[in-house]
């Protein structure tokens, strides 16, 4: 059986709040998995290179086993085209296209809220998401704009959205798990004004402010939000970071200024 999830891009980060807005991209992980009598085997491929971190696996299968009370194994392959340690939701996909796979090969009826909701119990378990990443999970399952309160795992709104954006991904990676020990409580104040623009409907401002915010309190390099702006678009910082991706109407022009910084792409908002 097959499952599949896409990348997102962070309108505000939940760090500091609980609460956040998160945009679904047209950027793919996938996932085949088929049902054993025992064992976890398989393979996980990102953009082509092997990678051997299995936790997320074995915790998207314990919860299934504790769900049906069986004792199956699985053979597994996931591909993805999502960077990991960028920021671009790669561990929120990877949870919701092996979630619903095993899902399927199961044959369980879910809704598919409940989908996503063992997608990020699992990656709770795995240590790979600071705040469960509720509104990440949901705009990589759903798409469009997804507006959540991780601490209740509830979807307070969402809402189609079209166009394209401007994604860098810069040489160095950001993992979550080295952000354990941080306080963000601090910068409540100001990311609560910028999850009260995205529920206004003004989400490019407030995903301007929230990665103004989050950009300077984790250090990263704020030129290419001052590159963006000058030529008109709009910037953001896209979780954790380092990734940055823009709104523009001009994406070609924008990736070619962006070049010097990182590996650029445009991707269709979805």
């Amino acid at each position: 059986m097959k499952g599949s999830a896409s990348a997102a891009v962070t309108v505000v980060n939940a760090f500091a709040t609980g609460k956040g807005v998160a945009i679904g991209i047209d950027m793919w992980t996938s996932a085949r998995v088929k049902v054993t009598s025992g064992g976890i085997e398989g393979k996980i491929l990102v953009r082509g290179k092997e990678v051997k971190d299995y936790r997320l696996v074995r915790a998207v299968v314990g919860l299934l086993r504790e769900l049906t009370g069986g004792d199956f194994g699985i053979r597994f392959e996931i591909t993805s085209e999502i960077p990991v340690g960028k920021g671009l939701k790669s561990s929120s996909a990877a949870a919701n296209a092996l979630t619903e796979a095993l899902v399927k090969a199961l044959k369980l009826d879910l809704e598919p809220l409940q989908v996503v909701r063992l997608g990020v119990e699992a990656a709770k378990r795995a240590g790979v998401t600071l705040t469960g990443a509720f509104d990440d999970a949901c705009a990589s399952y759903f798409g469009g704009i997804c507006i959540t309160d991780n601490t209740k795992n509830e979807l307070l709104g969402r809402r189609e959205v079209e166009g394209e954006t401007v994604v860098l991904m810069p040489g160095e990676s950001l993992m979550t798990e080295s952000l354990r020990g941080l306080d963000f409580s601090v910068l409540r104040p100001y990311v609560e004004e910028a999850f009260r623009l995205a529920l206004a409907g003004e989400w490019r401002k407030a995903a301007v402010i929230n990665g103004l915010i989050y950009g300077t309190f984790l250090g990263h390099d704020t030129k290419p939000f001052r590159v963006a702006m000058s030529m008109g678009a709009v910037p953001g910082l896209s979780g954790k970071g380092p990734a940055v991706f823009a709104i523009t109407d001009e994406p070609e022009r924008l990736a070619e200024a962006w070049e010097p910084f990182g590996e650029v792409e445009i991707r269709k908002l979805r």
